[in-house]
Formats: structure tokens, sequence, C-alpha cells
């Protein structure tokens, strides 16, 4: 039995993505779906991107926490002098001459970092990081790498608030639409706790298909095999995957 997607569900709408097949020969159940695009600029990934960031930052600040790493928020600026495209040519560079001095004043700074524009395009960024070195270090040190002088640090109560923190900035950032291209909206130091593996779901083989191959055909050939096949969206397919069969 085939179903297709209703155009009326909220999923990627991303053009020219290749079909993804999963099979269970036990089950005897398959799907076919086109994974997400994970763009910013698609309304649909870019929430699930924010959730998926957001649910690192928990993730991130709960393992430092109990490491027993202080964990704060940090705001900085650009350069008063700079207008908005230079603040977003500048910013690169003055970061990492920032995050080296951070590096030498602390071993194991980490951070994940989220920029945001003000209205008249200049850049300032927020960050969760481990530095706990006082606005006095950040003023002086980010003005000396060529960003402003104003800087914000303060203790980070919970890992509930890294996460809203990083839902509410990423949340501007999807709302303001005029970011260059290719400009990273979340950015994560190598050592930020990253997502335990998903595991797959067992039983299941996957693989792309090719572009030669008919979607009516690998329809058939599963159907005459006795298997139930869908045509789903991303978010629904994996719900069929992980949907209890009764034995």
């Amino acid at each position: 039995m085939v179903r297709t997607m209703s155009q009326t569900e909220a999923d990627c709408t991303a053009p020219r993505r290749p079909f993804l097949l999963g099979a269970s020969l036990e089950q005897k159940r398959a799907v076919l779906f086109r994974p997400r695009c994970k763009m910013w600029s698609c309304p649909f990934c870019a929430e699930q991107n924010k959730r998926l960031w957001a649910i690192r930052a928990y993730h991130g600040a709960s393992e430092l926490g109990a490491r027993g790493i202080e964990v704060d928020f940090l705001t900085l600026t650009s350069h008063e002098a700079l207008n908005g495209p230079q603040t977003q040519y500048v910013w690169p560079k003055s970061w990492s001459k920032l995050g080296q001095r951070a590096r030498r004043k602390a071993m194991a700074f980490e951070y994940l970092l989220i920029p945001e524009q003000h209205l008249d395009g200049r850049l300032h960024v927020h960050a969760i990081e481990t530095g706990a070195f006082g606005v006095r270090w950040w003023k002086d040190n980010a003005r000396a790498c060529g960003l402003g002088f104003m800087a914000e640090e303060q203790k980070l109560r919970s890992a509930g608030g890294a996460a809203w923190y990083t839902s509410k900035y990423l949340t501007k950032s999807i709302e303001w639409q005029h970011w260059p291209r290719g400009f990273r909206r979340v950015r994560a130091s190598q050592g930020w706790p990253k997502l335990p593996d998903m595991e797959s779901a067992p039983g299941w083989d996957w693989r792309t298909l090719t572009s030669v191959e008919s979607l009516d055909e690998v329809v058939a050939k599963y159907e005459v095999a006795g298997y139930e096949i869908k045509i789903l969206g991303s978010q629904e397919a994996w719900d069929y995957v992980d949907r209890d069969v009764p034995v």
C-alpha cells in the first residue's frame, strides 16, 4: 500500500533532494522520503535546527556543570566605529584572536556562540562559555582584538537557561533574513559537548535512490515482495519507522 505525502503537511520543501529508502525485512515495511535540507533559509529546517541546538546547549551545560566547570552567559559588541558590513567582515578574525587569548588564560575554554544583528546590520554576539573571566577581562581583551568595549558576563543558573538562551537568540536569527551567504548562525568550540549518537532503527536497511531509479518501479518492486510501502514527509517517515508493530 502506498500513500503520498499531503502537500499541506509541515515539512522541508527544498527542491532536488534525493529520496532515501528504508526497508525492514522482518517487518515487511518500507518507506521512501526526502531527508530535510537542514538549511537555515528553509522555514521548516530552521525550526528543527534551532531545536537541536537548544538541546545541545542544554546537554553541554549539564555535562560541563557535572564536571564542576562554571558556565556563563556572555554578550560582546562590535567596534562602534564600524558599520554593519564592516562588523561582519571584522568579526571572524577578531573572535579568533580573542578566542586564542581566552584559551591561553583557561586551557579548557569552551563556548557555544550565536551572532545577532541590530536593525542597522551591526553585529554583536551572545555566547554560553566556560571562561568566567569577569566583565573587565572581556572588555579589555575584546577591545584589543578589534571589537567593542561593551561586554556583559553573568553566571548560568541552570542548563534549562542555556537552552532558553540559545532558542531565544536563534529565533531572532531566523527572523532576520539579511545574513551574508554562508554565514554561520551558530558556532561551537571543538570541545563543547556533542549530543550522543542516535541509535539507528534496528533491523532497517537504508540507501539513497540514484538519479536513474524510477520511484514507481521501486514502489512496485517492494509491493510485489509483499511489503507495506509508504512515501512520506521526513518527520512522518521517522515516526513510521519508530511505530510499534504487533508481533
